[in-house]
């Protein structure tokens, strides 16, 4: 065995989990100064700890020794999405030159249609794609929300979690694209309908996230209390997504129901009440959450924070005078 590799190893598998010392010193219960002394050959991991370091790493003991060589699966993993991302994105770019072409001359071109269809195809499934990919291609998951770095993951189904992700971005957005340049080549003249359709766009885009994770909870997660954790965290995010999705629906139905016009006194006090609602409930969201990260099931129970309960009645007072004004 070749000690410098050993060190050589360590590093770099604990860089591919986007890890600093300090998480791989809490994990193994040693001090930082190990870790270093371990990376830079001073030391040796003892036989305990090298078994540990495999684990965290999810390789076996003889590949970070560098007596075999890793499985490209795990050391450099091609993305069984890519191709099926680019036919989607082929397929959103070609409705996107149609429609273009098709509504300029059968004169029913909208910029408002071309607004939404860029908003879905460039921000979203064009950056999603790279960033996505590019994640699952580096093992690099630190920027991506959700993940947390003193928690420990299956790596492996991590990026299958991200890889389902990917695609049902990509046909969801591939989707909507469509409906937008279809629905507006038809020249129904109605004038919420794209509203209605991004609406339902976003609900669709959280809810395929939302199950996604859902379904994967208990194999990305090593530990039993990481999985309770995210078990927890369920209804909370569901009935998050829920109230923002119920307010913008809400607006739109009052918009069109009382014929109030943008850049109105009404349309501003509207809009007004929408944000306060929705910081309201993302306020008691985010506390309930940092609430469920901080908990220890194997210690106590949980309960409910009453501030958050708290913020879930505001809001529905605020979605209520939003209908009287």
């Amino acid at each position: 065995m070749d000690e410098n590799l050993l060190g050589e190893n360590i590093a770099r598998y604990r860089k591919k989990l986007g890890m600093s010392q300090e998480k791989v010193a809490e994990y193994m219960g040693v001090s930082r100064q190990a870790v270093t002394k371990w990376e830079n050959n001073i030391s040796m991991p003892s036989s305990e700890n090298l078994i540990k370091l495999a684990g965290l790493f999810e390789i076996t003991v003889e590949a970070l020794l560098g007596k075999t060589e890793e499985k490209e699966p795990l050391d450099n993993p091609k993305n069984p999405a890519d191709k099926k991302s680019w036919i989607f994105i082929g397929i959103s770019t070609l409705c996107i030159i149609v429609y273009i072409i098709v509504s300029i001359f059968s004169g029913c071109f909208s910029g408002g249609t071309l607004i939404c269809v860029f908003l879905l195809y460039c921000p979203i499934q064009l950056f999603l794609h790279i960033y996505l990919s590019n994640a699952i291609k580096n093992d690099s998951f630190v920027t991506i929300a959700g993940f947390d770095g003193k928690t420990e993951y299956h790596i492996h189904e991590v990026k299958k979690l991200l890889t389902q992700i990917q695609l049902q971005i990509e046909m969801i957005t591939t989707v909507y694209i469509f409906l937008l340049c279809a629905v507006s080549c038809m020249n129904l003249r109605i004038s919420w309908i794209n509203g209605l359709l991004m609406l339902a766009y976003i609900l669709n885009f959280a809810a395929s996230i939302f199950m996604c994770n859902y379904k994967m909870i208990d194999k990305i997660y090593k530990n039993d209390e990481d999985k309770k954790r995210a078990m927890r965290s369920v209804p909370v995010t569901a009935i998050y997504i829920l109230f923002v999705f119920a307010g913008l629906m809400l607006t739109a139905l009052i918009f069109e129901g009382k014929g109030i016009e943008n850049n109105t006194a009404p349309a501003i006090k509207l809009g007004g009440l929408l944000i306060l609602g929705v910081l309201t409930v993302t306020g008691g969201f985010f506390l309930e959450s940092n609430q469920i990260k901080k908990w220890n099931p194997a210690e106590t129970e949980y309960r409910t924070n009453k501030i958050s309960i708290a913020s879930v009645l505001a809001c529905v007072i605020i979605y209520g005078i939003m209908c009287i004004i």
